[in-house]
């Protein structure tokens, strides 16, 4: 009987979704590691992880996009300086070659018009000498081309694909001088419907730079293809597709014509869900899924797929040396799956996983939370100043401490109440309106980034309505209406519904346009809005150092117990050994004793427990849901602590206010639990950064620019928070800030950053800096600083113009 596969290990980072990975050879040959995994991010970040210890080591380099492949050298090169090798591909269309040792980035490839896409090696003619593989490389713009790593040229081009383009190198041909690759498509836009994605079987001169095109097989998927493997079946080569129909096709490896088809429906949903990738170990297939499922077929045996279900969107799945698979997920961890009992994860990790899931999954189906449900205008007060937009325009309200729904009627001129809300498995709101289905969907800006947004669509409402709704919202081209309608069609499974006859055709991609992440331009801004929070974090390398110092100055006071001593050196060491990265624990005790000397000691004395707070909030355990109501209690006690610094002196006046301030910003980025506790308490938080605005210290300057930042990106991502005794007083200490003309490059950015996403969200916002003329500061505050900060005060000033 075949064991199940079950969760080995779960490294998460900074956060980011994780995108893509890649697996390198063990850093030292004797090492605790069989191999390493780099993975790449959302926010253009790279991470390395050793297997089986989970050491973490941030790589510095960072792109200036979200890295969307990685693609390290094939075990198979003999040479160890080529296995050292691996490639990222980026959003900012350029492909990077980078020393797997040194994580430095060797050599940059520029030829593609639009962002990569997909990465694979194909084997270069024997004896060509050098790297024994040609890289081939797809994109956003329609094209692949192959390059030669050694030259770092392009050696060939092919053309005229349907907007996103995945690859697979084949092997070399029987001519020495060429190579065979396969290509897939996302398909256009044609006659209401998405069509024309094809598999491709190419044929590539490397000294002439010819391309002939072999074969080609066009729409017998469902949707668009979003990646293509090879795969080998009872001894014979193939090749696998998968695409947003929710199925995978196996291959013929030379014509490219189908020979069987794989469908993951999951128990949980009605409808397949977009397969996203497909990765081959032996003869197993492994897919993902857009909405976090994860599916391994035996293809030997064809038995039912095991499905495994993750909390969000798994981007790719990874296969390791050692026989394992890793997949890379939305919520910014890399898990590890294994058939091998040694290396399963602990009963209660793996079934806190499971439970994960399971809440995430019971989310889904509820109705809005109590948070949510607070949140809400109340029906008593508000509903007769709330004016409705349109006929039968639903809103959500507050009435007795439970969510209900009412319609707007324009001949009363008054909101009727439809019901309470109780959920389906993916309702919810869209600034306070309720949905019976809230869809995610992605658009490209043109500034290369990604903005993630949602559709809400209610049943038996005709989807070109909702489609030309969100098209409205969002200032979307027209063109992209029948797009947008097939989406959501087969998202909710409704293809009855048409428009003038259109619709009903195959279904869309999730990302507008077509493809894996092809788009169209929603904005000219490339640096706003904000992407993510902002924190304050400690290196790995000098972690250890710092809390030995940390503990020294402590265990010298003299004011802890043998039993708290012991508690802060063990959340010490879990913070200086994970770095808040690996999937450890914190004890209530250890949390406990920072509450305790920060209530106990003077200031002179509390502000090393302050500094251990702000660590503490990063840690994924420390920052979970369960501990919201621990940091309510944290920030109470870091206000107080930090309401009146002016009889300060010596270090404590400085430490005491930047400690604070960066408590408040690490909680925002830290987890639920925390950023659950640091919004509750917005106005007072914005009262300290405001205070100490004019600081004279640069590290309190910072820790003040970067607790706007996060108020900000918080605003952004939760609009109905807003409220002028908090968008009026950011306003204002932006203003501050941009007159004073002493804030550092960094400093300034992000207090930039944090007007123009304000400004973006908010009208009020807009007005009141209009108000301030903030558009005729901020160009002259940028010009002594860094072209990016020319280019932000630009993109400001058009906002407020």
């Amino acid at each position: 009987m075949q064991v199940d596969w079950e969760l080995s290990q779960s490294l998460t980072s900074d956060g980011q979704g994780v995108r893509c990975a890649c697996i390198l050879p063990p850093a030292v040959a004797d090492g605790p590691d069989s191999f390493r995994v780099v993975t790449g991010n959302q926010g253009g970040g790279l991470c390395e992880y050793g297997v089986p210890s989970g050491n973490i080591n941030l790589i510095a380099f960072q792109h200036n996009h979200s890295v969307t492949a990685l693609l390290s050298a094939p075990s198979s090169c003999a040479d160890e300086n080529h296995k050292q090798i691996y490639a990222s591909g980026c959003k900012d269309a350029q492909i990077r070659l980078f020393n797997g040792t040194s994580h430095e980035v060797t050599s940059t490839l520029t030829g593609h018009e639009k962002p990569v896409t997909s990465l694979a090696w194909c084997p270069k003619p024997s004896g060509s000498g050098g790297f024994p593989y040609y890289l081939v490389s797809g994109s956003w713009d329609g094209t692949a081309k192959v390059w030669d790593v050694d030259r770092k040229v392009v050696v060939a081009t092919m053309p005229n694909h349907e907007n996103s383009v995945c690859v697979y190198g084949i092997s070399s041909s029987p001519d020495k001088n060429k190579i065979q690759v396969a290509t897939g498509s996302a398909g256009a836009a044609q006659n209401n419907q998405i069509s024309g994605f094809t598999v491709r079987l190419w044929q590539i001169d490397v000294v002439t730079g010819q391309v002939q095109m072999l074969h080609s097989v066009a729409n017998d998927h469902g949707g668009p293809i979003r990646d293509i493997c090879g795969i080998t079946v009872d001894g014979k080569n193939y090749l696998a597709t998968c695409s947003n129909d929710g199925t995978v096709k196996q291959r013929e490896e030379g014509t490219g014509k189908s020979t069987s088809t794989l469908t993951l429906i999951p128990e949980q949903s009605d409808h397949p869900p977009m397969l996203l990738s497909v990765v081959s170990i032996d003869s197993l297939l492994i897919g993902s899924a857009e909405d976090g499922h994860v599916a391994v077929w035996n293809l030997e045996e064809q038995v039912q797929p095991q499905v495994i279900l993750h909390t969000e969107c798994v981007w790719r799945t990874v296969a390791m040396p050692n026989g394992d698979f890793g997949t890379c997920c939305q919520d910014g961890t890399l898990r590890i799956f294994t058939r091998a009992t040694e290396r399963m994860a602990p009963e209660a990790e793996r079934q806190s996983f499971v439970d994960e899931v399971a809440k995430a999954m019971q989310k889904k189906s509820s109705g809005p939370s109590d948070e949510e449900v607070a949140k809400l205008p109340k029906w008593e007060e508000q509903r007769q100043q709330m004016i409705g937009r349109s006929e039968g325009q639903v809103q959500l309200f507050q009435k007795n401490g439970r969510a209900i729904a009412a319609q707007w009627s324009m001949a009363s001129r008054t909101w009727v109440e439809v019901g309470e809300v109780m959920g389906s498995r993916d309702s919810g709101t869209i600034d306070g309106v309720a949905y019976d289905h809230i869809l995610p969907i992605e658009v490209d800006t043109t500034g290369g980034e990604v903005a993630k947004l949602q559709i809400g669509y209610n049943n038996g409402e005709n989807p070109f309505v909702a489609a030309q709704r969100f098209i409205d919202a969002h200032m979307l081209p027209q063109h992209h209406l029948s797009e947008i309608a097939d989406y959501i069609q087969q998202r909710v499974g409704n293809s009855k519904t048409t428009l003038g006859g259109g619709g009903g055709g195959p279904a869309a991609s999730s990302s507008v346009g077509g493809g894996p992440v092809a788009g169209v331009p929603i904005a000219s801004y490339e640096h706003l809005p904000s992407k993510t929070y902002k924190s304050f974090e400690i290196s790995e390398k000098s972690a250890t150092a710092t809390f030995e110092k940390m503990k020294t100055k402590i265990q010298e006071m003299g004011k802890l117990s043998e039993e708290q001593l012991a508690c802060v050196s063990s959340l010490m060491q879990t913070l200086a050994a994970s770095n808040r990265y690996h999937a450890t624990k914190l004890e209530d005790a250890e949390l406990k004793v920072l509450l305790d000397m920060l209530e106990q000691l003077p200031p002179a004395e509390a502000f090393p427990f302050l500094d251990l707070a702000r660590y503490a909030a990063l840690h994924p355990d420390g920052a979970s849901t369960a501990r919201a109501s621990y940091w309510d209690r944290m920030i109470q006690k870091v206000l107080n602590l930090s309401e009146d610094t002016s009889g300060l002196e010596g270090p404590a006046a400085v430490a005491i206010p930047m400690l604070s301030l960066r408590v408040f910003a690490n909680c925002f980025k830290g987890g639920p639990g925390s950023l659950q506790a640091v919004s509750s308490s917005l106005s007072p938080i914005l009262g300290r950064a405001e205070a100490h605005s004019k600081s004279k210290n640069k590290n309190i300057r910072l820790s003040v620019a970067t607790v706007l930042y996060n108020i900000c990106h918080y605003i952004h991502s939760n609009p109905s928070v807003a409220s002028e005794s908090i968008v009026l007083p950011t306003v204002t200490t932006i203003n501050t800030i941009i007159e004073a003309k002493t804030y550092e490059t960094e400093a300034l950015y992000r207090s930039m950053v944090a007007l123009g996403t304000l400004v973006m969200s908010n009208k009020e916002a807009k007005e009141a800096a209009k108000a301030a003329r903030l558009s005729t500061k901020v160009e002259p505050a940028a010009s002594p600083h860094t072209p990016q900060a020319k280019k932000l005060a630009k993109e400001i000033y058009s906002l407020l113009a």
